[in-house]
């Protein structure tokens, strides 16, 4: 490998190990959701729900702030966008097309058993020698991680809606 593939695959995992500080810590501050540490108690469904909405919403502007950086640094004039059309690994999980979709959905609790999973499977790709696949990857990578993170975003904040304000939102 010459230098200038040292030099991108050590730029790689630089930008890896951001990517992957910026989820873990950027601007998070744990907070305890029991008061005083508390073992035993009782917290409200609206405010799981609160919480879990701000973590969602959060999470999700930081994948966008993550593909953003990339496509402008990395992506530009390589006609990535055009690739990725359908190519997340978790396109062919069912999900309602649309919020009208999504509010006719009955919501039943509870773990589904023998339910299919997708597996992301891009891992070798971004171990490859030629520099626009391992590109690729990447950009695929955070570009699926941003189109499912505003799904469960805005799936989150409907089911919220829905169970605590009973649709009247």
């Amino acid at each position: 490998m010459d230098n200038k593939g040292l030099s991108m695959k050590g730029s790689l995992l630089l930008l890896l190990l951001l990517v992957s500080n910026l989820l873990l810590c950027k601007s998070v501050d744990s907070l305890p959701i029991c008061a005083g540490g508390a073992v035993n108690c009782q917290v409200s469904l609206r405010d799981l729900f609160e919480r879990a909405v701000i973590l969602s919403h959060y999470i999700h502007n930081l994948s966008s702030e993550m593909f953003n950086e990339f496509d402008k640094r990395y992506a530009q004039g390589r006609g990535f966008i055009t690739k990725t059309i359908n190519s997340c690994h978790t396109s062919s999980l069912s999900t309602p097309e649309d919020k009208e979709q999504a509010q006719q959905i009955k919501v039943h609790p509870g773990v589904k058993e023998n339910e299919v999973y997708s597996v992301w499977s891009g891992l070798p790709s971004l171990q490859m020698a030629d520099e626009d696949t391992r590109l690729f990857a990447f950009y695929n990578l955070l570009h699926c991680l941003r189109r499912d993170s505003h799904k469960i975003d805005n799936y989150l904040k409907l089911l919220k809606c829905r169970i605590i304000y009973n649709n009247n939102c």
